[in-house]
C-alpha cells in the first residue's frame, strides 16, 4: 500500500525497513521475521532475489551498528567500554543513517540497471488479516521491544528480558510450545555463532591479541589518526571472516589498551563502523547471512508450497556467491572509505 505497488519503490523501502526494524532488535531476529515476506513479494512481484536479500541482510546491519541495544557488537560496546548512547548518537547513529539512505539509492541503481528485466503483473491475493487473534502478540513484541531498550539502563539483563518475553510468546500462541521449538531452524547457525565466540576467546587467552596492539601502537608512533584507522580496518578484515559479534569481543581488548591514545572515544567508533563495513562483505559475515540461507532453503522445501520450476531458480539466484558479492563488496568497500573519511574529519574537526 505505501508503494502503491510500484516496484522501484517497493525494492528502495525494503533496506530501510530492515534498517529500522534493526534499530530495536537484533539483525537474527529481524531476518527470521522478514526473509520470508521478502521472498513473497520477490515472486508476487518477479523482483529479482540478490538485491532484494542481500539489501536486507546489510540494512540490519547498519541499523544493529546504530544504537547501544540493536545488535551484539553495539551490546559489547555498551556494557564493556564507557562508550554510552551519546556516543552513539553522535558518533554513529549520522553516518549509519547516511549508510542506510545510501543503500537503498543503491539497491535501486542496482535494481535497475543490473538485474533481469523481466517485469511481470502479479496476482493479487490480500490475506486476511485475523486482528483480534493477532492483538496479544503484537502487544507482546512492542513490549518486548521497549523492555530490551530501556534495560541495560536500568540493570536488567536483556537476556532475561528475552527470556520472559519468549515465554509468554510461546503461552499465547495457539501452536504446542514444544512443537513451535522443534520448528525452530536456526540451530547450526547458532551453535556456528557459538563456535566463533570461542575462537575469538581463544586468540585473546592466547595473547595474539596483546602482541598485535603492541605492533600497532609501535607502527602507528601513537598517531590518533592512525590508531583510529588501523581498528577500523583491523575490524574490516576480522568482521569478514569471523562475524560481527565474535569480531567485536575479538578486538575489544587492543581498542581498550590504545583508547587513551584516541580522542572522543573514537577507537570505539572505528571499531563499530570496521565490523558494520565487514559484516556486510560475504554471506557469513553476519549473523543474519546463514539465517537467510537457512529461511531461504526452508521456503523453497515448503510441501504447501507448490514452487514452479522457474520460481525455484528464481530463489536460488541467493545461493549464487559471485552474484552475492558483485552486489555486497562494492556496497562494502564504499561504507569502508566513507567510514575512514569519517573518522579522520572527526579527529580534525574536534
Amino acid at each position: 500500500k505505501m508503494t502503491n505497488e510500484n516496484r522501484s519503490a517497493m525494492i528502495s523501502l525494503l533496506p530501510l525497513l530492515m534498517y529500522a526494524t534493526s534499530l530495536f532488535m537484533n539483525n537474527l531476529t529481524v531476518i527470521l521475521l522478514f526473509c520470508n515476506m521478502a521472498l513473497y513479494l520477490s515472486m508476487d512481484y518477479h523482483l529479482p532475489v540478490i538485491p532484494v536479500l542481500v539489501s536486507m541482510v546489510i540494512g540490519s546491519n547498519i541499523g544493529g551498528a546504530s544504537l547501544p541495544w540493536a545488535d551484539t557488537p553495539a551490546v559489547i560496546l555498551t556494557l564493556y567500554t564507557d562508550f554510552n548512547l551519546l556516543d552513539f548518537l553522535s558518533k554513529l547513529f549520522l553516518p549509519c543513517l547516511f549508510f542506510a539512505l545510501f543503500l537503498s539509492i543503491y539497491t535501486f541503481i542496482w535494481y535497475k540497471y543490473f538485474s533481469p528485466k523481466k517485469r511481470v503483473v502479479p496476482f493479487k491475493d490480500r490475506p486476511i488479516v485475523h486482528w483480534k487473534r493477532l492483538k496479544p502478540i503484537l502487544t507482546v513484541f512492542v513490549l518486548y521491544l521497549v523492555s530490551i531498550s530501556i534495560g541495560p539502563f536500568v540493570n536488567l539483563s536483556i537476556a532475561y528480558i528475552s527470556l520472559f518475553f519468549g515465554g509468554i510468546a510461546l503461552f499465547l500462541n495457539r501452536k504446542d510450545p514444544a512443537d513451535l521449538l522443534n520448528t525452530i531452524p536456526v540451530m547450526d547457525s547458532i551453535a556456528f555463532i557459538i563456535a566463533l565466540f570461542l575462537i575469538g576467546g581463544v586468540l585473546e587467552y592466547s595473547g595474539i591479541l596483546m602482541l598485535i596492539s603492541k605492533y600497532i601502537v609501535g607502527f602507528t608512533n601513537n598517531n590518533s589518526y592512525i590508531i583510529a584507522l588501523s581498528i577500523l580496518f583491523l575490524a574490516f578484515i576480522i568482521a569478514i571472516f569471523l562475524s560481527a559479534g565474535p569480531a567485536t569481543a575479538t578486538l575489544l581488548p587492543i581498542c581498550t589498551e590504545l583508547s587513551h591514545l584516541v580522542p572522543f572515544n573514537l577507537i570505539y567508533a572505528s571499531l563499530a563502523l570496521g565490523i558494520l563495513a565487514g559484516s556486510s562483505m560475504l554471506p557469513w559475515s553476519a549473523t543474519g547471512g546463514p539465517i537467510m540461507f537457512s529461511e531461504t532453503n526452508r521456503f523453497i522445501k515448503k510441501p504447501h508450497q507448490h514452487l514452479r520450476e522457474d520460481q525455484k531458480r528464481h530463489i536460488h539466484e541467493i545461493f549464487s556467491l559471485r552474484t552475492y558479492l558483485y552486489f555486497s563488496i562494492p556496497f562494502s568497500l564504499i561504507m569502508l572509505g566513507l567510514s575512514a573519511l569519517y573518522i579522520v574529519i572527526y579527529i580534525r574537526i574536534l
